[in-house]
């Protein structure tokens, strides 16, 4: 695959370099341009500023779209007004949008100032909406249907619009006041008698989402109901605009890095790994580890205090990590699987008393296991610290302490993403650093209140 894709650069630059606009234009048009842009993203500024020229603009503004968001950047740089003008044609709103938001001011205003009047209305308007909204990825490139129209009209309209169309499979059908009454799918009015009213042949039960619904809720609209766009309608019911699948799997990218990054203790950033910088990277990071070191003094505190009691039964210690351990991973597997459900299986404020009750029974499951293998470990192989008439006591202290410790953690693990998702914020927040830390400081309280009652410390 990478001798194909040298051999490949090589020959585009090869040709560039000749000027052979035939066999450009030919290589194109036989390959796909998500594959084609990845070449065009290894040329220099230079080479592909000639190969824009050459090729036609339609395949310019395709392979721009998919270009990575630096050469971008730098092709904006050394466009003239007219080649942006150009390339701003052939692009959809949406994708416009897109790099915009992640572009300097400077160059954003370049943007703006090359493009006409409409396209600058367009933009400004998309940019207007709040991020992570509907209406900020929306595309308002598709073909719209009137009630009145014949499927003759229909076909028509779909011929002059459906060029610059996102997509011309689901066609969306307004009446006289803009307002979304129902959609149609291509393939259900082609074989229709062309005097057939559309309004006879289309459905009515259309699902959609409103300019303010956040990229999330559309998500879910799409995987519930199965569907590759949905409409965009405003608070009056006026069709606006569309979203697509494709960008649907931007979002879930998008959603997924973030959850891992807040799950990880890391503040998400929107440039890839290899592409952030030492001290962005260093900024997303530090604020947590900050945090959790203060935190982390709690556990500190609470060891501090108990000092003498392990002096006593020095033995103590050293279940201290396994202790700590299993409630940290129990709570972290339980809040995982929260937070999952609330991504994809709708789990809600209302669903509490069904997740306690789960992960209560959970709880018990395991820690009755754990509690048998601890206490039989202990009392057959016990630590040279450990007073043979203290075994008994000692492990019952620990293996109670277990089954305490991730009973807690557990209930914890599956409460904690709830009450955040109750208060608007990402539950994947409050996932491994956040519940480590608690169960941790928790875990030892558990551990030490049990080893006063049993060995009299």
């Amino acid at each position: 695959m990478d001798e194909m894709n040298y051999v490949s650069l090589s020959l585009l630059q090869e040709w560039i370099l000749e000027r052979r606009a035939v066999k450009l234009r030919e290589l194109f048009d036989e390959y796909h341009v998500v594959d084609m842009a990845a070449l065009v993203n290894e040329l220099t500024v230079h080479e592909i500023l000639v190969l824009f020229k050459i090729l036609r603009k339609d395949v310019t503004g395709e392979v721009f779209t998919y270009l990575e968001q630096d050469k971008k950047e730098e092709l904006i740089q050394a466009f003239s007004g007219p080649e942006i003008r150009e390339i701003l044609e052939n692009l959809y709103a949406d994708d416009i949008v897109d790099f915009m938001e992640e572009m300097p001011a400077n160059l954003t205003k370049k943007v703006l100032a090359s493009a006409t009047e409409q396209t600058r209305t367009e933009i400004n308007w998309l940019l207007s909406f709040p991020e992570d909204s509907a209406g900020s990825i929306m595309s308002t490139d598709f073909v719209e249907l009137k009630v009145t129209d014949t499927v003759e009209q229909a076909i028509r309209k779909i011929k002059r619009q459906g060029k610059m169309a996102e997509t011309i499979n689901t066609c969306y059908v307004i009446d006289a006041k803009r307002e979304l009454v129902g959609s149609i799918r291509l393939r259900e009015f082609l074989f229709e008698n062309r005097d057939e009213k559309i309004s006879d042949i289309m459905a009515t039960d259309v699902v959609s989402v409103t300019i303010t619904d956040d990229q999330e809720e559309v998500v879910d609209v799409i995987q519930k109901y199965d569907i590759t766009v949905v409409p965009v309608v405003n608070n009056e019911n006026r069709l606006i605009g569309i979203i697509t699948v494709d960008d649907i799997i931007d979002i879930l990218e998008e959603e997924a890095t973030e959850d891992i990054h807040l799950m990880a203790g890391i503040t998400p950033i929107e440039e890839s790994y290899l592409e952030a910088s030492v001290l962005s990277i260093v900024k997303s990071r530090l604020p947590w580890l900050l945090i959790l070191m203060i935190s982390g003094a709690f556990t500190g505190a609470i060891m501090a205090g108990f000092e003498e009691s392990l002096m006593v039964i020095p033995a103590l210690s050293g279940f201290i990590p396994m202790i700590m351990g299993t409630a940290g991973n129990a709570g972290s597997q339980a809040s995982t699987m929260v937070i999952r459900g609330i991504a994809v299986d709708g789990l809600e404020t209302k669903d509490i008393l069904k997740v306690m009750k789960k992960e209560l029974g959970i709880a018990l499951i395991c820690s009755a296991v754990l509690f048998v293998v601890n206490f039989a470990k202990i009392s057959l192989f016990p630590s040279d610290l450990v007073l043979l008439s203290n075994v008994t006591s000692v492990a019952l202290t620990v293996s109670l302490s277990v089954i305490l410790a991730l009973t807690c953690s557990k209930l914890l693990g599956g409460l904690l993403p709830l009450v955040v998702y109750a208060l608007k914020l990402d539950p994947a927040s409050v996932a491994s650093p956040v519940i480590t830390t608690v169960i941790d400081a928790l875990s030892l309280l558990i551990y030490f209140v049990i080893a006063m009652f049993f060995l009299g410390l």
